[in-house]
Parts: structure tokens; C-alpha cells; sequence
């Protein structure tokens, strides 16, 4: 939790700033040089990630779906979902997203929601 203007070490302060700030990049699907090893071993140390705009609605939409999960028994909100229509559009965004990424195009979508999602059962590609 070094803030970016940390007045014992102002190199560090600077330094955990960037690496913030490089995480945020990579998160957005960006040219970053933020390295897979490095996010580990960032990680394994407790760093902790600024919290990035945007996460907090993912995070709120998240429960949601869980709340959906617990009363329907599956995560297949429909997109026009009359009780909650951001909801499914949020679901259907998070398809679009991974297709994206799939497609190797700039994209939102993040292993850690990729892992989220899969372990309540999302189903990525519904089958008509």
C-alpha cells in the first residue's frame, strides 16, 4: 500500500505507481510491460491494485448474478431480462468481451473475471 508520493522513499512511491499503472493497461487489454512473472511475483508479495473505475459496477453486476444463480439455478440471463434488463445486457457483454478476446481483439475482459464467471457455471456461447 505504498502511496505514489511516499515521503521515506520517493523512488518507491513512483515506482509502485507505475506498476499500478501498467496493471491498469494490461487489464484494458493494452500494450503494457507488465509481464505474467512479474504480476505473480507482485502478487505473491500482497500487492495491492489500486482499485480501477469500472471494477466496482463489475463487481456489483457480479452479485447480481449470483442473486440470479441462487433463484434460477443457472447463469443464462436472458438478454431482455424484463425483472433486470442491465443485467442481461451486462451478461451479454461479458460474452462480447470474451469473443474479443478469443479473437485476440482489444477487449475488458481479464483472466480473473474469465475465472470468476466460470466457477458459478457461465456459460460463454449459448447453443440455439
Amino acid at each position: 500500500m505504498v502511496p505514489q508520493k511516499y515521503p521515506n522513499n520517493v523512488s518507491l512511491g513512483i515506482w509502485v505507481n507505475k506498476q499500478r499503472m501498467e496493471h491498469n493497461l494490461l487489464q484494458d487489454g493494452k500494450k503494457s510491460s507488465m509481464t505474467p512473472d512479474r504480476l505473480k511475483a507482485l502478487e505473491n508479495l500482497g500487492f495491492i491494485w489500486a482499485k480501477r473505475k469500472g471494477m466496482t459496477t463489475w463487481n456489483g453486476k457480479y452479485e447480481e448474478l449470483l442473486q440470479y444463480k441462487r433463484e434460477f439455478g443457472d447463469c443464462l440471463v436472458p438478454t431482455k431480462y424484463s425483472k433486470n434488463p442491465a443485467l442481461g445486457r451486462w451478461v451479454s457483454t461479458q460474452r462480447e468481451q470474451y469473443r474479443l478476446l478469443q479473437e485476440g481483439k482489444p477487449t475488458k475482459m481479464v483472466d480473473e473475471k474469465i475465472k470468476l464467471l466460470e466457477s458459478i457455471g457461465f456459460i460463454w456461447r449459448l447453443q440455439f
